[in-house]
Formats: structure tokens, C-alpha cells, sequence
């Protein structure tokens, strides 16, 4: 969705490749909505990185989460199978592009060199912790 003005709450963020294609392009502001951080099922992200190497100490990237339903155990880590003490939970993953949802296109993706990286995996808690905002729409300026 193209906002016609930056609403209050809200940010933008420079879309600077294609990886989010169609959704975002090279070039747009992505606008991002500082109040939702809750992660959502193939919703785009504005996420935040722990980084020592810079002033703020923190890195920003867009993603795309991806929840898929495991078992956490009580120790820490994850199972697809319930198992004794493990409890369901959703397992989220961010990740920094859109692969093909063909799997034949996908696989012709990753020959050719076009892939993306993924953050994970994270419980429902910590990625609200890491989440920024959620990504509502594109703003142009002058438009």
C-alpha cells in the first residue's frame, strides 16, 4: 500500500535491493509500524541486531517471519516431535528474502546464486523483543 503521509507512531526504512520483491522494490521507503511487534505468519518485519561494530550498537535489516508449530524443551532448543517436558510453542524464523514458492523455481534459485540468509530460531517472546515494527505500506514523498 502506497501512504499518501507518514502516520504518527510510524518510520520509514530504505528498501535498498529486491530480495522483498513484489512486496517492496529497490529505491522505496518502507513504512514501518513502531507499535506492532508481535511476529505474524509471512508479514514483513523492520527487525533489530545486537552489533558491536557500530556507534548505536544496533543493525537493522527488513525480514519476513515464518512460524512453524514444534516443541520447545525446557532446557532450551527445539523438537518436531512432542517429547517428554517439551511444550508446543510456535519456532519463528526472519527471514532476509523471498525464496520462490515453487520448489522447483526455488531450487533453480539457489543454482543460480539467488538466495537469501534466516535469523532463527526464535520463541513468540523473543522475536516481539527483536521485532521493531511491522511493515504497513511504502511511502513517497512529494506523492
Amino acid at each position: 500500500m502506497i501512504l499518501p503521509t507518514l502516520p504518527p507512531g510510524h518510520m520509514t526504512f530504505p528498501v535498498e535491493d529486491d530480495v522483498f520483491h513484489p512486496h517492496l522494490r529497490r529505491g522505496e521507503l518502507a513504512v514501518v509500524d513502531l507499535a506492532d511487534h508481535q511476529p505474524a505468519q509471512g508479514e514483513l518485519f523492520l527487525i533489530a541486531y545486537r552489533d558491536p561494530r557500530i556507534e548505536c550498537g544496533r543493525t537493522f535489516a527488513l525480514c519476513q517471519m515464518v512460524g512453524r508449530p514444534r516443541y520447545r524443551r525446557p532446557g532450551g532448543g527445539w523438537v518436531q516431535q512432542a517429547e517428554p517436558g517439551a511444550e508446543p510453542a510456535t519456532c519463528w524464523m526472519a527471514r532476509h528474502w523471498i525464496p520462490p514458492a515453487d520448489p522447483r523455481d526455488r531450487e533453480a534459485a539457489l543454482r543460480s546464486g539467488r538466495f537469501g540468509t534466516s535469523e532463527g530460531p526464535f520463541n513468540t517472546e523473543h522475536a516481539a523483543e527483536k521485532l521493531m515494527g511491522r511493515v504497513v505500506g511504502v511511502w513517497t514523498p512529494g506523492r
